[in-house]
C-alpha cells in the first residue's frame, strides 16, 4: 500500500468514525429528550390529579432540570469533540488529497449559516432544552412557594 492509498484509507476510517460519533450523539440526545418529556408529562399528570403531592412534584422538576442540563451539555460536548477531534484530523488528511470535501462542506455550511438560510437541528434542540429547563425551573419555584405556604398555613 503506497502513501496515497494509506492517506485515503485513514481519511475513510476517520469519516466513518465521525459519522458513528454523530449517530451516537443523536441517540443520546433522543434519550435525553424522551427522559425530559417523561418528567414533564408526569409532572403535568400529577399537577392535574394529585396537586398536593409537593415532594413528588419537586423531585420530578429537579430531575427535569437535571436532564435538561445533561441534554445541553451533551450537545456542547459532542459538538466540541466532533469539531476538534474529527474535523481537524480530517482536514489535515485532506491536505494530502487532491480534493478537500470536508473543508468545502464546512465552508458551504458556514456561508449559509452566516446568511441565516440554515438553522441547524442542534441549535433548535439546544434552545428547546433551555426552554424546557426554564419551564421546570418556573414550576419548581412555584411548587416550592406552595409547599412553604402550605406548611405555614398548617402550623397556624
Amino acid at each position: 500500500m503506497d502513501e496515497k492509498q494509506l492517506i485515503i484509507e485513514q481519511y475513510r476510517i476517520y469519516n466513518e468514525m465521525k459519522e458513528r460519533f454523530i449517530e451516537r450523539s443523536f441517540s443520546v440526545n433522543r434519550f435525553l429528550m424522551v427522559l425530559t418529556a417523561i418528567f414533564l408529562f408526569t409532572t403535568i399528570l400529577i399537577k392535574m390529579f394529585v396537586p398536593t403531592a409537593y415532594p413528588m412534584l419537586l423531585a420530578l422538576e429537579f430531575f427535569g432540570i437535571a436532564s435538561c442540563i445533561m441534554w445541553i451539555s451533551n450537545q456542547d460536548a459532542y459538538s466540541s469533540i466532533i469539531k476538534i477531534k474529527y474535523n481537524s484530523v480530517i482536514e489535515k488528511l485532506e491536505e494530502d488529497l487532491p480534493k478537500a470535501p470536508n473543508k468545502d462542506e464546512y465552508k458551504e455550511l458556514t456561508d449559509r449559516r452566516s446568511k441565516k438560510r440554515v438553522i441547524l437541528v442542534k441549535d433548535i434542540q439546544k434552545w428547546f432544552a433551555i426552554f424546557l429547563m426554564l419551564v421546570f425551573l418556573g414550576n419548581l419555584l412555584v411548587d416550592t412557594a406552595n409547599t412553604i405556604l402550605a406548611h405555614f398555613l398548617n402550623i397556624s
